[in-house]
């Protein structure tokens, strides 16, 4: 399943672009990026980049974060050596804790759940993709509603056999963000963050190990307009069963534009990349960097709550990414 168009995509947000912005909106922080993560099951191996600001949480505060995000994927690939078959609809949930330690230094914890299954959707998306002339990827040769998450080697030894699961709990997240220059006017921001994510006992089971990231964050404030970026890498460490088609480390980088355009709704776009995490199975579409054009609104709701809501699409299709991701998350200010 593909459903790509990235024109109309960015064309939807240029009109927003030139809607006029509310006075004094410049005055006040950028509300975004939006929170997003790369949902492709195979990435998921081991850790995935997730996006958020250079700002770290003020001195003594606390921030309570709840993300939701509900994504449909599907690809199937026989090569010589390799089978791969996914078709799967999923529900990441991350909980999120934050605390300001001091100006410049917050520190927090992350949970995150799994819920995955056949979906509902397979059937709206193949008269979708029908009405419109679009590639279907030869999803309507297989059941409607149907699961797989698996990959099987040259022998017929199954390498990876991900079940159903119901808000299973995929790891733990340690991390602390340091901000380590901020320009007098506040205008220009760059910071370090460093994550440790422990995998749980279902996902050990599947040859994970602990992983450790380090990135850097940036960004830069002009009247009515933010620009936020991201740059990293970590490790991917996992056991024997996949160690000879897991890549052991990866790149990535996110890039976001945001535009005020009220004191408490602002309008991003920005796109999302990493480097594949398997190799040497045969799959061009698995083997390729991962690409997520990511579009949506976030904003504020009285003095302690934020929000935003996204829509994620696989840009270019053929790429480990999951096609398509609804987000919503919604933050508690202490």
């Amino acid at each position: 399943m593909r459903i790509t168009r990235p024109g109309a995509l960015v064309a939807s947000l240029l009109v927003l672009a030139h809607l006029p912005a509310t006075p004094g909106a410049a005055q006040r922080a950028p509300f975004g990026p939006l929170h997003f993560e790369e949902g492709g099951p195979f990435q998921r191996i081991s850790y995935t980049p997730m996006v958020e600001g250079a700002d770290p949480v003020p001195r003594g505060h606390l921030r309570a974060e709840l993300w939701m995000g509900y994504s449909n994927t599907f690809n199937r690939d026989s090569t010589a050596g390799y089978d791969v078959y996914l078709d799967l609809e999923r529900l990441i949930t991350a909980a999120t804790l934050r605390y300001g330690v001091s100006d410049n230094v917050e520190a927090g914890v992350r949970f995150t759940t799994e819920t995955s299954g056949g979906g509902f959707l397979d059937s709206f998306l193949n008269q979708w993709h029908h009405v419109f002339h679009l590639a279907n990827a030869d999803r309507g040769l297989y059941p409607m509603n149907g699961y797989g998450e698996r990959i099987v080697g040259p022998d017929g030894k199954v390498i990876l056999d991900v079940p159903r699961r119901t808000m299973a709990l995929e790891d733990v997240r340690l991390f602390a963000k340091w901000r380590g220059w901020r320009s007098p006017d506040g205008k220009r921001t760059l910071s370090v963050r460093a994550v440790g994510r422990i995998p749980t006992g279902a996902n050990r089971a599947e040859g994970q190990r602990d992983d450790l990231a380090l990135m850097a964050l940036g960004r830069m404030s002009w009247t009515h307009w933010h620009l936020h970026g991201m740059l990293g890498g970590s490790t991917a460490r996992v056991g024997p069963q996949l160690a000879s088609v897991v890549r052991r480390s990866g790149w990535f980088f996110s890039a976001a534009a945001e535009r005020t355009m009220a004191p408490w709704l602002s309008g991003v776009v920005e796109y999302v990349w990493s480097t594949p995490r398997l190799r040497g199975i045969g799959d061009p579409d698995q083997e390729s960097p991962s690409g997520n054009l990511v579009f949506g609104a976030t904003g504020s709701a009285g003095r302690s709550w934020l929000w935003d809501v996204s829509f994620q699409e696989d840009v270019p299709p053929n790429s480990p990414a999951v096609d398509f991701t609804l987000g919503v998350r919604v933050t508690r200010r202490f």
